[in-house]
């Protein structure tokens, strides 16, 4: 009995040093994962997330036990329809326009959907308030509580609210 409680002292006593046994290189490491920085100009901000949509997307529907694949992202399309004549632009939602080519996981025939992304500025950074998806010529749906929605809220919140800059 006596020989486990010397153990459990060692133990006790090696956690308290470890984080005086943690690499310099390490610690870069998680410097540099938390060191996410929100475009600074809405095209930027709308090239950014195009990137990284990809992957947020993936996981999202890995997460949600949803048997899709994302494949490509389009570049962006900025130009905004219209949305209510006599209101000023700048409190007008910013538009997103993104194509994805995906397919049913294990499947080779894809297929291409559309999105159309609302955005709007707060003091807590970017956030997403609506969107919608077309398929072929079909008529848009909202999809604004979808697994899209989900992907892009977090990588807003991952890029540009500031609660959880680090």
């Amino acid at each position: 009995m006596h020989k486990k409680w010397t153990q459990i002292a060692i133990a006790i006593a090696l956690f308290a040093h470890l984080p005086n046994l943690v690499s310099p290189t390490h610690a870069k490491a998680e410097t540099y994962i938390n060191n996410r920085v929100c475009p600074s100009d809405f095209p930027s901000l709308s090239n950014a997330l195009a990137k990284d949509l990809r992957d947020y997307l993936n996981r999202t529907y890995m997460r949600l036990r949803i048997k899709r694949e994302v494949m490509a992202v389009s570049q962006p399309e900025l130009e905004p329809l219209p949305l209510a004549p006599d209101q000023s632009g700048d409190r007008l939602p910013k538009q997103i326009f993104l194509s994805m080519l995906e397919r049913q996981t294990g499947k080779v025939a894809t297929s291409q959907r559309a999105y159309w992304l609302f955005v709007v500025p707060t003091t807590n950074g970017w956030r997403l308030s609506m969107a919608f998806m077309r398929i072929g010529q079909a008529p848009p749906i909202d999809v604004s509580d979808g697994a899209i929605a989900d992907a892009v809220s977090k990588w807003l919140r991952d890029y540009c609210d500031p609660r959880y800059q680090r």
